[in-house]
């Protein structure tokens, strides 16, 4: 079951039939209720999941304990991979936004797949830093992006877009 439920996801759409198989003999699916935490922010990271249903809030606790939305992901995400890679912390909070489905795999697990000398291991690791790279991209985006809004004046805003977001 948790096989043909990775098959369905772009992510796993290039991994051959076996290693599929071998993925989700890892791994185990659990089901998490809205406002649930899936992860907790300065936590160690114990697993990564993989998002197979509904969406999931990113949210970091900035110095002084305001909390600011990150984004929302989708399914097919990856995350909680980063705190595994580098033996680190977790660097934000994960909240369930509606009821979710996810993908866990293992810290030990993970770290097997990401070193093993095979062609599975190769193929796990590269779509775990496809995600990365393209999350990096996104961070990357939206820097630049609120790097313009700061130099913006109130009269460029107004007048770009009409003064709907004053």
């Amino acid at each position: 079951m948790i096989a043909d439920q990775l098959r369905t996801l772009e992510l796993f759409a290039e991994l051959p039939d076996h290693d599929v198989d071998v993925l989700a003999s890892v791994c185990r699916t659990l089901t998490f209720a809205p406002e649930t935490t899936l992860i907790e922010q300065g936590e160690r990271g114990r697993a990564a999941y993989v998002l197979l249903n509904g969406e999931v809030e990113v949210i970091r606790r900035l110095p002084g304990g305001t909390r600011t939305r990150l984004g929302v992901l989708q399914r097919g995400a990856v995350f909680g991979s980063v705190a595994l890679l580098d033996g680190g912390n977790r660097a934000a909070s994960c909240r369930a936004a509606s009821e979710v489905l996810v993908l866990e795999i293992a810290a030990d697990d993970f770290q097997r797949m990401c070193e093993a000398s095979t062609p599975l291991g190769t193929r796990f690791l590269m779509l775990v830093c496809r995600q990365l790279v393209r999350d990096l991209r996104n961070t990357n985006h939206r820097i630049a992006e609120l790097a313009g809004l700061a130099t913006l004046t109130a009269e460029d805003v107004a007048s770009s877009v009409g003064g709907s977001l004053l």
